[in-house]
């Protein structure tokens, strides 16, 4: 307690309020000095009275203001929301290519016994999701949708609108969808009548008894699909190996709709083939590449349907007319037959394994593990292509008889004849019953009538090699066991017969190369050896042998050179490895030569 008057404090602290009123923080302090010094006065000031009600309006005005700034803050965000919404629908709308499902017209009775217009509606849209799930080029399939699925349950404030509605409305202005509708009708004798329309499509009707419903309502989805998505439905077919429907329907189809002609003219091509017409086949391809000329499925298919017709010199010439048409990159354009036909096994690899990355390697015979193990195999890697083969079907036809080719190139390679024979008959009898396999392993009689004749077996290997003697290989192989019976001057002939064959393809030089070292004419060796190279510059086999010919002249630096240059085409292959340490032992590069053994042993 103090002797102050009381009458004083108050008008000190009423002063204070005054100056408070400036902000919030200065009021908040007045009263907290005003609280402390409450003991000691008395009754209030009415001038104190009026700066604690000042206090309570400022505070009332700033609630307001920011509730206000609040409040404009969150309706800017609705109708920015609303606007960005509704930008989103009409984007949606306009790249909209579904293919739209409405309800059909069903007569009473008919609807009461299950056939109502969402019921049919429904099973349309089944049989056209099905077409679409099955067709080839999955990334051409358009979504399917039912019509009345859209009426989502949500109103507009105000306007009584479904958004469902207004998805309809914006699809209709922008989008490019396709509708398919129609009726049923039903005859005084009980027979239905299916008519079936959609956007820019004549309607058509089918007919038959009720209890034949499914079958009409599969057809007349058929039709529809095959008159708005020609090649789609084209795909279709041949997925599902309906040739004779594929027949009646393609060539139509062809020539009522100029703008898919180039994949159509592709589908045809490969119901030619389907049904052993590959010659006609060809002229199709060739009708493709006039729309399509950059096209690398087309292209794949001409080579290797020219090779079956024409030979593998005419496939080889498609390739390198593709391979010369460049990339976005400016690198050669390269097709999987064409790599075949080059011994490219390294580029081979390296695709198979970025398809599987990409797309999961699904092709048409199944997974690319087979390419894969096959490749791995005729770059000497036997545990390596077994490895591939994990991932794929056991019991698969196509898996056992990669396993048995792979089997072959092994036993070959190390000259287990017995192992070979065995092999190659196994991998035979599948072959000779299984269509897949028979594609696949299109060289198995070549190998098995190598197999054949390095045992001695002449007449089962000639056998083998007259199946197929329109293959190189087969012509190289039957040279091979000429010159291993010890009739040079025949296997001489033959091995011409089969350069000719392909002249500007590896596979017979590299053969002639590897007799002529046997024989121990080194300098012709290297010649062929060098021809083989020059023609499939990433086939590691040749620039072994080149090695090995260099290496029986006592030119080790050279044949390092060639080894080292075949190993990035071939990493495990064990000859390859011992023979660049032999030649790097003989250099003196002791160190080296190790690391080579080491690689061999791996």
């Amino acid at each position: 307690m103090t002797d102050e008057d009381p009458r004083e404090g108050r008008i000190r602290l009423g002063r204070r309020r005054e100056k408070a009123t400036e902000s919030l923080d200065a009021i908040e302090m007045a009263e907290n000095a005003m609280e402390a010094a409450e003991p000691t006065m008395g009754p209030p000031d009415p001038a104190v009275l009026l700066v604690e009600e000042q206090r309570r309006l400022i505070k009332a005005q700033v609630s307001n203001e920011r509730m206000g700034l609040v409040l404009r803050v969150m309706t800017a965000m609705v109708g920015l929301g609303f606007v960005i919404g509704l930008a989103m629908m009409v984007w949606t709308a306009a790249h909209s290519r579904a293919v739209v499902v409405d309800p059909f017209d069903s007569p009473f009775d008919l609807s009461r016994r299950g056939h109502t217009g969402q019921v049919i509606a429904r099973s349309v849209s089944d049989v056209v999701t099905t077409i679409g799930a099955d067709a080839r080029n999955s990334a051409e399939n358009r979504a399917v949708a039912l019509n009345w699925t859209r009426d989502v349950a949500v109103v507009v404030p105000s306007t009584g609108v479904s958004i469902g509605e207004i998805d309809k409305l914006l699809r209709g202005w922008f989008g490019k969808e396709t509708h398919i509708g129609g009726a049923v009708t039903v005859s005084p004798t009980g027979e239905v009548s299916l008519t079936i329309r959609a956007d820019g499509v004549r309607g058509r009707t089918f007919t038959g008894p009720e209890s034949e419903m499914p079958r009409l309502i599969t057809e007349a989805s058929e039709y529809i699909y095959g008159r708005f998505e020609p090649q789609l439905f084209a795909s279709y077919l041949l997925e599902t190996r309906r040739y004779e429907d594929a027949e009646r329907f393609i060539p139509g189809a062809y020539a009522g709709h100029p703008g898919s002609r180039g994949e159509l003219a592709y589908n045809w091509a490969i119901l030619l083939t389907s049904i052993g017409r590959p010659a006609e086949a060809v002229e199709k391809l060739r009708l493709a590449l006039q729309s399509l000329p950059d096209d690398q499925d087309v292209w794949g298919m001409l080579i290797g349907t020219l090779f079956d017709v024409e030979g593998e010199e005419a496939a080889a010439r498609a390739g390198r007319e593709f391979a010369a048409k460049k990339d976005a990159d400016g690198k050669p354009r390269e097709s999987a037959p064409y790599l075949l036909l080059l011994q490219d096994w390294t580029r081979t690899v390296e695709a198979a394994e970025a398809d599987i990355a990409e797309t999961g390697g699904e092709g048409i015979l199944g997974g690319q593990e087979f390419s894969l193990a096959d490749a791995e195999g005729r770059r000497h890697d036997f545990a390596g292509a077994l490895r591939h083969l994990a991932a794929a079907t056991p019991d698969a036809p196509v898996t056992i008889a990669t396993r048995h080719m792979i089997e072959v190139y092994r036993a070959l390679a190390v000259n287990d004849r017995p192992a070979a024979v065995a092999a190659a008959e196994t991998l035979d009898a599948l072959w000779t019953t299984d269509d897949d396999v028979a594609f696949t392993f299109y060289e198995a009689p070549c190998f098995l009538g190598l197999a054949e004749g390095l045992s001695g077996r002449y007449a089962q290997a000639e056998a083998a090699f007259v199946r197929a003697d329109r293959y190189v290989a087969c012509a190289a192989f039957r040279a091979d066991v000429l010159e291993a019976r010890g009739r040079r001057a025949e296997a001489d002939r033959q091995y011409g017969v089969a350069i000719r064959l392909a002249p500007s393809l590896p596979f017979a030089y590299q053969r002639r190369g590897l007799a002529l070292l046997a024989r121990g004419d080194t300098a012709r060796a290297v010649t062929r050896f060098r021809d083989a190279h020059v023609r499939g510059p990433r086939w590691a086999d040749p620039l072994k042998g080149w090695g090995d010919a260099l290496a029986a002249q006592g030119r080790w630096a050279e044949a390092a050179a060639k080894y080292a240059e075949a190993e990035p085409l071939a990493p495990r292959w064990r000859d390859l490895h011992l023979a660049h340490a032999t030649a790097l032992d003989r250099l003196g590069r002791r160190r080296e030569a190790e690391v080579q053994r080491e690689k061999a042993a791996n």
